[in-house]
């Protein structure tokens, strides 16, 4: 019987930009392909170690200690207090460069009773009224089964239309994006398709190890062609005794008749110099995206650089505090400070710098040392 053999090959297209956009019977804004972007978003932060790391050191900067007044106060029902709000606040804004509360009012309307932090994924727009403003948010806890968990209208946020059904309000917030007036999209998006690439190498390489999905060698028997059960009964036994990373390291032990012999062929991946160049590069364009001059910020030790280390950590650590942290740092406790004022408080709020403990290498010894926070971090 002749045998046939089809290969298939899969091609991967590159991310694009989502396409925002208003559709036919639906009275919300559709965010990206299938109205999933902000998933995607979640998808790479889970699975790209380095834009991971990256996305947690600016949250872990910008939230610090807390804030230095009220941040244990509670702000809610569930017993939520400011600074836990404000943490979830801050990983929302760096992972898709914006956040959203519900806020609820008092009955008389004067002030904030509660507020709420909402999953940013979890929320989409409105479509723009005459006077070109948002007057409704739709909150769904699964917009990929939206039949299913169906959207929730709130009122956008108004200090002023704020009575009965309408107490409950989102507050949508997010920074100026040219081009797009509903969503936002987040500071590192330059960078999309390498942490994408970065995540796929990392599955790449699992899969290569456990599944041999680019083999090594090619075994050819040179004592007939076995029936088809014996072939894949072969197949099996050489599979369980030298696939994967287990049994790495075994060797083959052979007895046949001269000619007979089987013949065991090496076949030569993609060069390991391959990889090496293609993980730096990722790398230092993950970095780039969200402004990190220096891996040694993340714990990640780089050959080049300064010739003392410490050095290296003040410089990267002032420019990252200075650039990226304090400036973000400054918007959102400026629009988070409204909302803590309209619960009642008169507070200007002012977050406690984190201290940060780096281990470095000093003259070949290694010790810890706490960087100078040189940049002017006054939350004005």
């Amino acid at each position: 019987m002749q045998q046939r053999y089809a290969f298939n090959s899969r091609s991967f297209e590159a991310i694009q930009l989502p396409v925002i956009a208003e559709k036919k019977g639906k009275n919300w804004i559709d965010f990206g392909s299938n109205n999933l972007y902000p998933d995607l978003l979640i998808e790479l932060f889970n699975n790209s170690a380095m834009h991971h790391t990256a996305i947690e050191a600016k949250v872990d900067a910008i939230t610090g200690e807390g804030f230095k007044y009220f941040g244990e106060d509670f702000c809610n029902s569930k017993g939520e207090t400011i600074d836990e709000i404000f943490a979830k606040v801050a990983l929302d804004y760096t992972l898709f460069g914006g956040y959203a509360l519900n806020v609820i009012w008092s009955r008389d309307g004067e002030t904030i009773a509660e507020m709420h932090h909402l999953p940013f994924n979890n929320v989409r727009s409105g479509v723009l009224d005459d006077d070109e403003n948002i007057n409704e948010y739709y909150y769904s806890s699964n917009w990929a089964q939206h039949r299913k968990y169906k959207p929730v209208s709130y009122k956008a946020f108004s200090p002023t239309d704020n009575k009965g059904e309408d107490a409950s309000q989102i507050y949508y917030c997010f920074d100026y994006t040219v081009g797009n007036f509903y969503y936002p999209l987040p500071s590192y998006v330059g960078a999309i398709n390498d942490i994408d690439t970065d995540a796929r190498v990392s599955r790449f390489h699992r899969s290569n190890l456990q599944q041999g999905l680019a083999p090594s060698m090619m075994l050819t028997f040179k004592n007939g062609i076995p029936t088809p059960d014996e072939q894949t009964a072969i197949w099996r036994d050489i599979e369980k005794t030298f696939a994967g990373e287990d049994n790495a390291g075994k060797f083959f032990v052979n007895f046949s008749e001269p000619g007979r012999e089987p013949d065991l062929q090496a076949i030569e991946n993609a060069n390991d110099d391959y990889y090496i160049t293609l993980s730096a590069r990722l790398s230092q364009s993950i970095l780039t995206s969200h402004r990190i001059s220096s891996p040694l910020l993340l714990g990640i030790k780089d050959a080049a650089g300064f010739s003392n280390n410490a050095d290296e950590i003040q410089t990267a650590y002032n420019h990252f505090m200075g650039t990226v942290i304090i400036p973000q740092q400054k918007k959102l406790v400026k629009t988070f400070n409204k909302i803590v004022n309209m619960t009642g408080k008169t507070v200007k709020l002012e977050v406690i710098p984190a201290e940060i403990l780096y281990t470095v290498e000093i003259d070949g010894v290694t010790e810890d040392i706490i960087p100078d926070s040189e940049p002017n971090q006054n939350n004005d």
